[in-house]
């Protein structure tokens, strides 16, 4: 194989008592690495919505035997410390799969968080050029609101302000007829005696 070029096209053939089935034309060529390389962050829940991890997956744009290396805030973890047991892990509870273009942090704390990212080379070439991901901020705080927690809150600061809305209007219809009483009576007093006289005698 020689690293870009097209090498030959390749089909398989399944044949039986009754037909023969070829499959699609695939073309073998072995790309190098390169292209742009990100980190995508998934957190995983636990069944009662409690964040029980997260999983870094690096993403290469080309390549077809990619060796991926992992960085955490600019210091190498796993991939290398791994393969010597003299040297302990940067994080404890961290685990490559798929190749290592996946990393799980299956326990999450403050001394996971910070920047991670990851880089990439053609694993048939040691000396060949890295091509690095941008850093990714994981953050995890001590103090963590699962998803039911924030609907909770959520719900109970719209209840109080309808609440409050609610009482605002009472105390306003209340205010208002508060308002309207002392000018009735305030008018009938204001009346002059001459005016109560010539009422009274209208009325005998």
């Amino acid at each position: 194989m020689i690293p870009g070029q097209d090498m030959a096209v390749a089909r398989c053939r399944v044949k039986t008592e009754v037909q023969e089935l070829m499959s699609e034309p695939v073309t073998l060529e072995m790309l190098p690495v390169g292209g742009d390389v990100k980190v995508e962050v998934e957190y995983l829940y636990s069944a009662d919505s409690k964040l029980a991890a997260a999983k870094l997956s690096c993403q290469v744009s080309r390549g077809t035997f990619p060796y991926i290396s992992w960085l955490f805030n600019n210091s190498g973890i796993l991939s290398e410390t791994h393969e010597d047991s003299h040297i302990p892990p940067i994080l404890h509870h961290g685990a490559l799969t798929d190749s290592r273009r996946t990393l799980v942090l299956a326990e999450l704390g403050p001394e996971e968080s910070g920047y991670y990212c990851c880089k990439a080379r053609d694993s048939y070439n040691d000396s060949g050029p890295w091509v690095e991901s941008a850093a990714v901020l994981v953050r995890v705080s001590e103090v963590f609101l699962n998803t039911i927690e924030v609907l909770t809150i959520a719900f109970c600061c719209f209840l109080f302000l309808m609440l409050a809305v609610g009482v605002s209007c009472v105390y306003k219809m209340f205010d208002h007829k508060q308002a309207h009483a002392p000018v009735a009576t305030t008018h009938s007093d204001a009346l002059p005696p001459s005016a109560l006289d010539v009422t009274s005698s209208t009325d005998l």
